[in-house]
């Protein structure tokens, strides 16, 4: 019961915060409305046949070409990653309502297993007799862990705006620890 109680009450205080976060401006300065956004929207759905993922300037394809020609078009691509800009669109063709219920639902949906699964460590820990602060570590090293593994590594790799990763790494702290303190304080071991 203690950990269903946990769950839900972690699962609310990290819906409740994501609320607080988008609407507080803490992303203000991380995300910036795309200048000539309307215009550039148009060119990119004009430019690309489905939703996805796209980047700019990316690799060659160097498939059936020589040693030679791999190595001129592998050449370009670096030189021009090199000077910029570099350019990562995210594209849905279909437009989306952001405040639809659906979206809300899958949100909690999502904390809701999120925090599941950070309960059932806490739960593993508590089992093994984990006191109190043990259990507080745990829930900061996991969601210190999330953050890196998750956030650090794309800022990292994808060359990401160090404001809009802080933003997110931030944000995200602030969720899984908000949804982990309940966790940590509420599961305990059973006594026999």
């Amino acid at each position: 019961m203690r950990m269903l109680l946990a769950i839900l009450v972690g699962t609310v205080l990290a819906f409740a915060w994501g609320a607080v976060s988008w609407t507080s401006g803490m992303y203000d300065g991380a995300i910036r409305p795309m200048p000539g956004g309307s215009d550039v929207a148009a060119r990119i759905a004009g430019a690309v046949d489905a939703d996805g993922a796209y980047y700019h300037p990316s690799p060659p394809e160097t498939a059936g070409m020589t040693e030679q020609q791999s190595t001129i078009a592998m050449d370009a691509f670096l030189a021009e990653h090199r000077k910029g800009p570099l350019v990562m669109a995210i594209v849905r063709r279909e437009g989306v309502d952001p405040m639809s219920p659906t979206v809300l639902a899958r949100g909690f949906a999502i904390e809701l297993f999120a925090t599941s699964l950070l309960a059932a460590i806490v739960a593993v820990a508590a089992k093994f007799g984990a006191r109190l602060r043990e259990r507080l570590a745990l829930v900061f090293l996991a969601t210190g862990f999330a953050m890196l593994g998750s956030h650090g590594v794309l800022w990292n790799f994808f060359h990401l705006p160090d404001a809009y990763s802080i933003a997110l790494f931030v944000d995200g702290t602030v969720t899984w620890l908000l949804a982990g303190l309940p966790c940590a304080i509420l599961i305990r071991a059973q006594r026999n």
